[in-house]
């Protein structure tokens, strides 16, 4: 009897039904081989039990499917969890919460991604089908495409931060990304034409050469503060001359220019609004030490600022008092990014400069990298950029040029030239000992007394032939 019941069932035959929980569904083997399982998600209008049914390779993977359900159950958000997408719930998540913990420029760039590199790829998709290998398609992609391993990181990030949003709401069990690889790809060589790089000597030349031939405006003092200080632009058009110490030759950067973005209940961008606040990063805010060049045109626009507010009739407001922003607009107003760079940009389109792709940020760039140049401590080139950690600084602001190089490797090759030219002197020079003691050697005493008086000889005659010359 024992043994009947204990019995294994035949090929053909079904296993008996296992049971789960209470509530928590059940699991049985089908006839044609997969598993199976049932769990009662709610009720009709009618009053009957409504059931999900999920499959599975095994008797665990169905288990877990039915675990996530009921997790997805408990937290009454099961509804949403079927109606929504992956896409808008996360749009949900950015919105509410991602939004009010970052700042409006920070949260424009996440949506950015979002919206780019995220949704359309598994925006259709259910939050509980997106497992690892899902999210490691979505980098491969971002890494096939080339994006930068800042942009890819960044994304892996965000869809991590939300699965673990998604985890304490019960969605989901685990966070698909903890075991998606990023792997650390070589940067490219800098080639002079990636955007924000530092500007060659050949580009710096001409660049300053046309610059001090165009000094109808601001733009002169502007761009020698961004190339000579390593300011930030919002950082440059948020100084007043209160910040400039002309007689210790210090900046102080204390506030910066930045356009902060509205958004509407979908994340697009309605409007920008030109604010004055803080600096980037804590470690922005600094006195910095400015070369007699940034000083002495500081200077010269001041000058011509109190000449504009004599003369020019246009100019309402006090440009030089110690409150005033040093490049402000004529009624005093502070002016903003997109109105200098349309300047700027009209500058560079006048003078034919388009082939350096220069833009303000790469003036700051190539205030770094002609410190590197310098071979000054990366610390001290971090401080004076304003930098919170020095790895950016070495990583992201030494783009060294490879005129640069050239010239760097040329050194080398002169010292290595040195050092070859003395091995073969003193190659020469053993050569040279060993053939004389190897013919010495080979001499007879006769032949050694011989030749050492043929040379005694041959140096009196040399000395006095020395003496004659210098009688005559």
């Amino acid at each position: 009897m024992d043994s009947k019941r204990n019995k294994a069932p035949t090929k053909n035959e079904v296993k008996t039904k296992y049971r789960r929980s209470s509530g928590e569904g059940s699991i049985f083997l089908r006839k044609d081989g997969r598993w199976s399982g049932a769990i009662t998600i709610g009720h009709d209008e009618n009053g009957k039990i409504i059931k999900k049914t999920v499959y599975g390779r095994n008797q665990t993977e169905v288990a877990k499917k039915l675990s996530e359900i009921s997790g997805r159950l408990k937290s009454n958000s099961y509804e949403a969890m079927e109606t929504k997408t992956f896409g808008q719930l996360m749009l949900e998540w950015l919105l509410v919460f991602k939004k009010s913990s970052v700042t409006p420029r920070t949260f424009e760039g996440i949506i950015r991604n979002f919206k780019l590199h995220i949704e359309p790829i598994i925006g259709n998709m259910k939050v509980y089908q997106i497992d690892t290998f899902v999210v490691q398609q979505v980098i491969n992609k971002l890494i096939d495409a080339e994006y930068s391993l800042n942009v890819i990181k960044k994304n892996k990030h965000l869809i991590g931060q939300f699965f673990e949003y998604a985890i304490d709401n019960k969605w989901v069990q685990e966070n698909p990304t903890r075991k998606v690889v990023v792997k650390a790809r070589d940067r490219k060589i800098y080639s002079g034409q990636d955007r924000y790089k530092a500007l060659t000597p050949e580009a710096r030349k001409e660049f300053l050469t046309v610059l001090n031939q165009d000094e109808a405006n601001f733009l002169k003092p502007l761009c020698y503060v961004l190339l000579f200080a390593g300011l930030r632009i919002g950082e440059a058009i948020a100084l007043q001359w209160k910040n400039v110490n002309f007689e210790n030759k210090t900046l102080k950067v204390e506030r910066s220019v930045t356009q902060v973005p509205k958004f509407d209940s979908e994340g697009r961008i309605l409007s920008r609004a030109t604010v004055i606040g803080d600096t980037k990063t804590t470690c922005s805010v600094r006195e910095i030490p400015i070369t007699d060049i940034v000083v002495n045109t500081l200077l010269a626009w001041r000058d011509k600022q109190i000449e504009r507010e004599r003369i020019n009739r246009d100019v309402t407001a006090e440009l030089t008092a110690p409150t005033s922003f040093i490049f402000a607009n004529d009624d005093g107003s502070v002016r903003t990014y997109s109105g200098c760079r349309m300047i700027f940009d009209r500058f560079i389109k006048r003078h034919n400069l388009g082939k350096y792709n220069i833009h303000f940020h790469g003036l700051r760039h190539t205030f770094s990298n002609m410190l590197f140049e310098m071979n000054e401590n990366p610390k001290a080139i971090q401080q004076l950029l304003g930098h919170r950690d020095v790895k950016t600084t070495i990583t992201v602001y030494n783009s060294v040029d490879n005129e640069y190089i050239r010239n760097t490797t040329d050194k080398l090759n002169e010292k290595i030239k040195e050092v070859e030219m003395y091995l073969d002197d003193q190659k020469r020079h053993e050569d040279l000992e060993n053939r004389k003691n190897d013919l010495i050697s080979r001499m007879t005493d006769e032949e050694y007394d011989d030749l050492l008086m043929q040379l005694l000889e041959e140096r009196k005659e040399r000395k006095h032939k020395k003496e004659e010359d210098m009688e005559m």
